[in-house]
């Protein structure tokens, strides 16, 4: 007989915690013949992974991982063993054993079997509300192991199991942390296939709220990102067919991009659609834009930007983020924004002070005046800040922050050292520019062959006719490039004209009332040096 196992060469080294499985249980499968997975059905996986099962078991086989010596595959077996226990995703029959077979020692591994997920969601009657408890136990179970082991489980449903009232994994690949992107495919890719068959309004928001949850208990605002609102603009960059589907994943993306504080009792004061909309239409528009950011705080510097825009006759501004932190008028400045009805994104000290929580990479001065800026906002103000939206694209345009490859779209920095890679992200990405604040240094990088090219004289430039491009219009509130004057920017998105502009203001009346609030002197030399 051509499958026939002999129990000499099987060697059990190990389970999960529930010592079930025995090597007659294996051999009995072992001697079956393999079966073909596929993308449909019961069982769906890769064609190098020959699986085979009964009633009671579940069995994988690697050709692919063997070991020529016997110790060196009880090592790397017993050590996954410990790493799979960890992980506490799998069923506690899970059992690994290697098989002596010609040119060395194969591995493999035996389960209990479960019912793969997918195949209730085939189901005619299948409730929906169950549905909804699946996914939910599911990316709990995803966001538990991420947090705790900085890896990602497989995201399909096949890949997830049900015995005896609870979910475990079934896949055996585990992949490095992606910043949600398969996640976010993942939740579209499922709103394609499913939405059409059980999902309304109604599922779709419940959809969006228990997403919601489990971002925020996982992620709870503390490492510098809004996870919700990231899953929410990676959705956004996705394709959905127009009508029932595309109406789900609006639903979904709408509750994922508000921030709720706990036990607040304002109104949540949020950005928008239309306003998202007339940003998005200005930069397929030949009107000009004045593109601001990283005002920090500064009211005379902003009311100098402000007044220099309005003498030039230009109606349509856009920010980049910032607008807090460092100096000392917050209150002042939201006040002046939000009564212009000026738009903007949300930065990072946009982030921290508006729902409070410190990011690491946070200097010591700036987290002391990010939590004296708090005190000074009432509870409205702070959650403007912390709903402006992460980002704005309309190809062949993109406007964040931090830097465009950065997921959380407001962390990360373009500098010289970081200019490079994003330009090729936005090339690889299929943008062409990008608006940026945060390094506070104002500037144009270019994708010149194989290296950038960077632009800081006081011009107006024609990027028309380059590939890629990285146009920060420096910082109105604390500048960085050895001047004290207020930078902003003039672009002329249909034409891909830019204009870097700075605008002197009597910043001795800011570094006074810096003083007044025993703000550090690193800051107050800083807005003195323009360093």
């Amino acid at each position: 007989m051509e499958n026939t196992v002999h129990q000499e060469n099987i060697q059990i080294i190990g389970n999960l915690g529930q010592d079930s499985i025995t090597i007659q249980d294996i051999i009995k499968i072992l001697e079956q013949d393999n079966m073909e997975l596929s993308h449909e059905g019961e069982f769906i996986g890769k064609t190098t992974t020959h699986l085979k099962f009964n009633e009671q078991h579940v069995l994988k086989l690697h050709p692919n991982k063997h070991f020529s010596e016997h110790a060196i595959a009880v090592g790397w077996l017993s050590n996954l063993i410990e790493e799979e226990r960890e992980a506490d995703v799998y069923h506690p029959s899970r059992t690994w054993f290697i098989r002596e077979q010609g040119d060395g020692w194969h591995l493999g591994n035996i389960t209990q079997r479960l019912t793969p997920i997918h195949t209730f969601f085939e189901l005619p009657d299948f409730p929906t509300e169950k549905g909804l408890q699946f996914i939910a136990i599911i990316c709990d179970m995803y966001f538990s192991y991420n947090t705790r082991c900085g890896k990602r489980l497989d995201e399909g449903l096949s890949n997830f199991g049900f015995i005896d009232g609870k979910v475990y994994y079934l896949d055996d690949d585990i992949f490095n942390w992606d910043h949600f992107l398969a996640f976010s495919a993942w939740i579209a890719g499922w709103l394609r296939r499913y939405s059409n068959t059980w999902m309304n309004i109604k599922r779709s928001r419940q959809l969006g709220e228990i997403l919601h949850s489990v971002l925020n208990k996982y992620f709870n605002q503390i490492q510098g990102i809004d996870a919700p609102h990231i899953v929410a603009e990676q959705l956004k960059d996705m394709f959905f067919p127009l009508g029932n589907i595309q109406n789900s994943a609006d639903h979904i993306i709408e509750i994922l991009a508000i921030y709720k504080m706990p036990e607040s009792t304002s109104d949540i004061s949020t950005t928008s659609s239309d306003t998202i909309e007339d940003v998005f239409a200005w930069l397929d528009d030949h009107e000009p834009i004045a593109i601001l950011s990283d005002i920090h705080a500064n009211l005379p510097a902003l009311k100098a930007t402000l007044d220099d825009i309005d003498r030039q006759g230009i109606d349509r501004i856009f920010i980049l983020g910032d607008l807090v932190g460092y100096g000392p008028h917050p209150k002042e400045c939201l006040e002046l924004l939000q009564k212009r009805g000026l738009f903007s994104l949300r930065g990072n000290h946009d982030h921290a002070i508006g729902t409070g929580n410190m990011v690491r990479s946070m200097t010591s001065s700036s987290s002391q005046v990010a939590e004296w800026t708090i005190d000074q906002l009432p509870e409205d103000q702070r959650l403007y800040l912390c709903n402006l939206p992460l980002k704005i694209t309309n190809r062949p345009w993109m406007s964040v922050h931090g830097a465009p490859m950065d997921p959380t779209c407001f962390n990360g920095y373009v500098y010289e050292t970081t200019a490079l890679k994003n330009l090729q992200w936005l090339l690889k990405n299929s943008y062409k520019y990008c608006l940026h604040g945060h390094s506070h240094f104002q500037g144009i990088y270019i994708l010149d062959g194989h290296q950038s090219l960077h632009i800081k004289e006081n011009i107006k430039v024609d990027l028309s006719q380059e590939q890629a491009a990285l146009i920060c219009p420096g910082s109105v509130g604390q500048p960085r490039d050895g001047k004290t004057d207020a930078c902003y920017a003039i672009i002329d998105p249909r034409q891909a004209q830019v204009e870097l502009k700075h605008v002197p203001y009597e910043f001795r009346d800011v570094v006074q009332d810096m003083i007044i609030h025993q703000f550090p002197e690193q800051l107050i030399h800083r807005l003195k040096t323009g360093t």
